[in-house]
């Protein structure tokens, strides 16, 4: 049997009968601590840091980069005729 990825329990388990937490869940690496945590939870679950979403900063830049591209294709076809 593994050990738990959140806890490290040695006995694990599905879910972990220690921490709770199922092994297989959905998981990143803390940026203060370097441990591992779910991606579901707002902080980690060692330090108490609060976990920022990865999306947090790309969707503002693929929407731009959205309206921009629409904005070239519309200045081209103005050019274009």
């Amino acid at each position: 049997m593994r050990a738990c990825p959140f806890c490290s329990n040695a006995e694990g388990g599905n879910p972990c009968g220690l921490c709770g937490r199922a092994p297989t869940a959905s998981r990143k690496v803390c940026a203060a601590c370097k441990k591992m945590t779910p991606l579901d939870e707002p902080q980690c679950s060692h330090c108490g840091t609060a976990l920022r979403s990865e999306l947090r900063w790309k969707i503002p830049v693929i929407v731009a980069m959205f309206v921009a591209a629409i904005s070239v294709s519309a200045i081209v076809e103005v050019f274009m005729r």
